[in-house]
């Protein structure tokens, strides 16, 4: 099945090399943004040239950017794997003292006879450059050079724009900066939720497949829990489960990865089909053979009986008579109260595919 990133886009009803083998129905996309995005052009203008803002501009073109994304995944649901026609409209919508911009994407769902793709894709350097990418190119190369030698100064200039020209040769090093902001969440909570907000916007403008890879991987060679853990929050919050990848955490030797994975197992996709069904079953035996006891079930003798009652002791040491250690307060499987464990999950994943099997033929 076709993925929905290489769903064609085209703005005319039709092409000549094209050939459509079916119409489906029209799709739609609205994407609503507050004026505060927008916060730059109305502030201080501080970077117009000749009446124009960079930052405005990319701004916008990242809203349509993210309009056709949601087009094509509207259009692979309904099993398109074109959309023509296509119209972007904004307007802009007011009430009670408050404004925010409306995008509207709309275009239909066909399906059209796809040549294969070539085995080499050549490219070539264009003749000519507009002084527009030359001032961009400058300032991502300042801004990762700054980023390399910790003296980048992460205002809402440079969110902005790492956000909109995917600068993801920073990925590690924004983290690395923001790491203590991470792990402290709780004592640094407006600070923590303003870097969130960017550094989701930030990943969320990849392509899918350098955010999952870059994800995956960065929580892979992670050696501090709170920040795998904190990646896959934002896996979670962005769909980004990927089967591979998770059980490929699942399979890891550290039981902190593996524990991630299982957590992750939670996270959604864009879409589903009836391969996921059958891989959400294999999830589940993967599931049964990783996370087995941890700890050691014993008979203890009880005091004034000669009868023995079952206790287990943990891996702390710490023999217990009670489902929680009192030592470390994890369980037998090496699970804290507050954790996803096996138990909980595996209901989740038949839940999940009960649900697809209503949709999915």
């Amino acid at each position: 099945m076709t993925n929905p990133k290489d769903i064609l886009v085209i703005t005319t009803s039709s092409v000549e090399s094209i050939k459509i083998k079916k119409y489906l129905k029209p799709v739609s996309a609205h994407i609503v943004a507050g004026t505060n995005l927008f916060s730059d052009f109305f502030g201080g203008l501080t970077d117009v040239f000749g009446g124009r803002s960079s930052t405005y501009q990319n701004q916008l073109s990242s809203l349509y950017n993210e309009a056709i994304e949601r087009i094509k995944h509207n259009a692979h649901e309904i099993g398109g794997n074109c959309v023509i026609g296509l119209s972007i409209d904004m307007d802009e919508i007011s009430g009670k003292g408050k404004s925010m911009f409306m995008l509207t994407a709309v275009g239909t769902a066909v399906v059209i006879e796809k040549e294969e793709k070539p085995n080499s894709i050549t490219t070539t350097k264009l003749e000519n450059v507009g002084f527009e990418k030359i001032n961009s190119l400058r300032k991502r190369k300042n801004i990762i050079f700054n980023a390399t030698n910790n003296t980048l100064d992460y205002d809402e200039e440079t969110w902005s724009f790492i956000n909109s020209n995917q600068v993801t040769e920073i990925f590690p090093l924004v983290l690395k900066w923001y790491n203590n902001t991470i792990i402290n969440f709780q004592s640094t909570e407006e600070l923590y939720k303003k870097f969130h907000n960017n550094f989701v916007s930030y990943v969320d403008n990849f392509d899918d497949e350098t955010k999952i890879k870059i994800l995956y991987d960065t929580i892979e060679n992670e050696k501090n829990e709170q920040i795998s853990l904190y990646l896959s929050k934002v896996i979670k919050e962005l769909h980004l489960y990927d089967y591979n990848f998770c059980i490929h955490l699942l399979k890891h030797t550290d039981f902190v990865k593996q524990k991630v994975g299982l957590r992750i197992v939670s996270c959604d996709k864009s879409y589903y089909d009836k391969t996921d069904i059958l891989e959400f079953e294999k999830l589940k035996s993967i599931i049964s053979i990783t996370f087995k006891e941890r700890g050691e079930r014993i008979m203890k003798k009880q005091l004034l009986s000669s009868k023995e009652k079952e206790a287990w002791i943990c891996e702390c040491s710490k023999t217990n008579e009670i489902e929680y250690c009192g030592g470390c307060h994890k369980d037998i499987y090496g699970f804290t109260q507050n954790e996803l464990n096996p138990e909980k999950i595996v209901p989740y994943i038949d839940e999940k595919i009960e649900l697809i099997k209503e949709y999915v033929k």
